[in-house]
């Protein structure tokens, strides 16, 4: 068994790839296809799929096939969480101090219109045979973790197909792992420790599947001497107040664990555990006070020779 591994920047966030048994030029392959996605996603880049979409309201856009299956994965994660993730909510996270990215490029994004309350992602028609997305008015389109978890699953699904025989992809948190595996008991993640990132919180093997975290503890700013991050409730359109610091949930897939545990950090921690068990979904999370909160599976004290998924 040969396992490589490769670590890089891209989404502007740090990328980390595992791969066993990789077919020639996989290395190459995943990191320009994360690098293209970044392209036709990012809302910082004027001729992206995304930027194109939130400067013309109302209009049929031609958009890549990748940009389709993003549209429609937003349309389900906003489904499925019962409108806790909701990833309309560009104007909210502009107005809230996030214009510009954090790569220290000066780009910024941009939406043609003040937000309309009542619209979702709901609204946004996908047409899949032709390619052609069409966003009302006051909508303005944020990919943010999603589009790292998705990027995640559709780069392994990819390198599978093309012969690799495992592959991992993680980027900014957001990970995604199928086929063989380098340990017999399954891939290792691990979960950092919100307060301090260079610790662990806990280990596990996963067998397949998506993992996410979603936290307030990362990619956050001063606003008028305010802090402020980039998880915003959709009930108020402002950063979400909850007392959790971070939450970590497995799911199926990269895009489906990141909707899911964006939804979870709403819910406090009053309510995570509860939305976790009434999905069927394990998680884990840490509160701002530093306690811990864990489904099932996480409450042992050393699982990391346990496949969870």
């Amino acid at each position: 068994m040969t396992v490589t591994e490769l670590k890089f920047r891209v989404m502007a966030s740090d990328a980390h790839v595992v791969l066993v048994d990789p077919a020639p030029g996989a290395e190459d392959f995943a990191r320009r296809r994360l690098e293209e996605l970044e392209r036709r996603w990012s809302r910082f880049l004027p001729g992206s799929d995304v930027s194109r979409l939130n400067t013309s309201p109302e209009a049929l856009m031609l958009v890549s096939s990748d940009t389709v299956a993003l549209v429609t994965a937003m349309k389900e994660a906003w489904r499925v969480t019962s409108g806790r993730y909701d990833p309309t909510m560009l104007a909210a996270i502009v107005a809230a101090g996030y214009a510009a990215s954090i790569d220290g490029s000066g780009r910024t994004s941009r939406m043609s219109r003040r937000p309309r309350r009542g619209t979702t992602i709901a609204d946004v028609t996908v047409d899949p045979p032709t390619a052609a997305v069409v966003v009302p008015s006051g909508v303005g389109l944020d990919p943010g973790g999603i589009g790292k978890g998705l990027a995640a699953d559709l780069v392994v699904t990819e390198l599978l197909e093309a012969g690799t025989c495992g592959a991992l992809v993680g980027v900014g948190g957001d990970l995604a792992a199928a086929g063989t595996p380098p340990t017999a008991v399954g891939w290792h993640v691990a979960v950092r420790h919100p307060p301090d990132p260079t610790s662990h919180l806990t280990t596990f093997a996963l067998g397949a599947g998506g993992v996410a975290t979603s936290s307030t503890q990362t990619r956050t700013w001063l606003q008028d001497g305010r802090r402020r991050h980039h998880a915003i409730d959709p009930r108020t359109q402002t950063c979400a107040t909850t007392d959790l610091a971070a939450v970590t949930v497995i799911a199926r897939a990269g895009w489906e664990a990141e909707a899911h545990a964006t939804a979870a950090l709403l819910c406090g921690s009053e309510g995570v555990l509860d939305y976790l068990a009434g999905r069927g979904l394990e998680g884990i999370a840490m509160t701002l006070d530093e306690t811990t909160l864990a489904s099932p599976t996480f409450r042992h004290a050393d699982i990391t020779e346990r496949i969870v998924a």
